[in-house]
């Protein structure tokens, strides 16, 4: 799924293609994946549910969309939202035809079998861990798998990740989230990500749900993260569940070119002269040079003859180590002011 450092950026997409009727619904639909092109991101990712194999009859209202301004019960909202599975054939087509990856999280097997000719990857979401038929179905699709961890412990992704390894499941990744829209940035807890590395052997990735385009997906970036999930939408004021959190094209954009720039920066973890370098290495880097011109038999003295310091485009001497070494030997070749001291310039005696 990731190639080397190359984060693998994922515009969810999520329910903000609903607009009403079945034209209008499919030109926001494929309007959100020209959105997800144009920013850079590699997949963009929608929902595939029905509201009877979510929730259980008359489960209530959610707070948090109660606050936001949206009061249906959480069956009715999942009913309006629930993608037509007749979509999903056209959506895989357009993102063909404009060149990024499809994806689209089920929730139940009838969803799975709707989704799984069309994409690559398989994201199970935060709330369907334990939802063992549904890992069953990924496991056995070969296919690689991202696993959100949102309000789960670390037994909770234990037992998940342990049910795909006994199921001979492609490669997981785990996906560090928090289930709160919008996640207040002191809440997304990115230490977790190098934490759940160790701890599982895993890659792992994070599914943003803050608010701000840059700061949780870069620091998450900088910590490891091989995933990058963001919700995004064409305007913040459209009606529906997910628009008021979630980035606009200009702030999705803006997010790729950061994390791209991130992974630039991150390079590649083993110290060692970079090319930028190599110029003041040459230049700057002190040695012991001679102070005056020193001829054959002169005797090498710190502060007389010879010191520490930079060449410049002269040669540079012999690393300062040497000094205690050299203190008071005789030169045994000429040496010119400026000049660096080299192993063999001096007498052993």
């Amino acid at each position: 799924m990731t190639k080397d450092n190359h984060v693998f950026i994922i515009a969810e997409a999520g329910s903000n293609w609903r607009m009403g009727t079945p034209e209008r619904d499919m030109k926001m639909a494929k309007a959100l994946i020209d959105v997800a092109v144009e920013a850079g991101a590699d997949a963009v990712k929608f929902q595939t549910y029905r509201a009877e194999t979510v929730y259980v009859a008359q489960a209530g209202q959610v707070k948090y969309l109660e606050e936001s301004g949206v009061h249906s019960d959480i069956g009715e909202l999942f009913r309006d939202l629930s993608m037509p599975y007749e979509m999903i054939p056209e959506l895989h087509h357009y993102c063909q035809e404009v060149g990024i990856q499809f994806m689209s999280t089920p929730f139940s097997a009838a969803d799975f079998a709707a989704v799984d000719p069309y994409v690559e990857v398989h994201k199970i979401a935060s709330y369907e861990i334990n939802h063992l038929r549904l890992l069953e179905l990924a496991a056995a699709s070969g296919k690689p798998i991202l696993v959100s961890t949102g309000a789960s412990t670390e037994e909770d992704i234990a037992w998940a990740v342990d049910f795909l390894e006994q199921h001979d499941a492609g490669p997981v990744t785990l996906m560090q989230c928090t289930l709160r829209y919008p996640a207040p940035p002191e809440s997304l807890n990115l230490r977790v990500i190098p934490w759940l590395q160790q701890r599982f052997g895993l890659a792992v990735g994070f599914s943003d749900h803050s608010r701000h385009p840059i700061y949780g997906p870069v620091a998450a970036v900088a910590l490891g993260a091989a995933v990058v999930e963001k919700h995004y939408t064409l305007d913040n004021r459209l009606p529906g569940p997910d628009h008021f959190f979630a980035v606009t094209p200009s702030e999705l954009k803006a997010m790729v070119q950061a994390i791209r720039s991130t992974e630039i920066m991150l390079g590649t973890g083993h110290k060692l002269v970079d090319k930028a370098e190599e110029e003041m290495y040459h230049f700057g880097r002190r040695g012991i040079q001679a102070t005056q011109h020193i001829s054959k038999g002169d005797l090498f003295h710190e502060g007389i003859n010879i010191d520490i310091l930079r060449p410049g485009l002269r040669k540079r001497g012999v690393h300062p180590k040497h000094l205690p070494l050299l203190e008071g030997k005789k030169a045994v070749n000429r040496i010119s002011a400026g000049e660096g001291i080299q192993e063999g310039d001096w007498s052993e005696e």
